[in-house]
């Protein structure tokens, strides 16, 4: 069994995807509903700039 690992550029695809979906469903002017501003609030609070202190994502190999 091959288990794929996930590295910091994974994590941070996810995120970009996740902004753009978010950006792409309030394009219409409206008020976002309750579950996007949980979504914008979490992906905000993740952003890709660093890795959260203390964390390491594994090593391959």
């Amino acid at each position: 069994m091959n288990l794929r690992r996930e590295t910091a550029a994974d994590d941070c695809a996810r995120t970009v995807g996740l902004m753009a979906a978010l950006g792409d469903s309030l394009d219409s002017g409206r008020e976002p509903d309750e579950f996007e501003q949980i979504v914008a609030c979490a992906l905000y609070a993740n952003r890709c700039d660093q890795p959260p202190a203390g964390h390491t994502y594994p090593r391959r190999g």
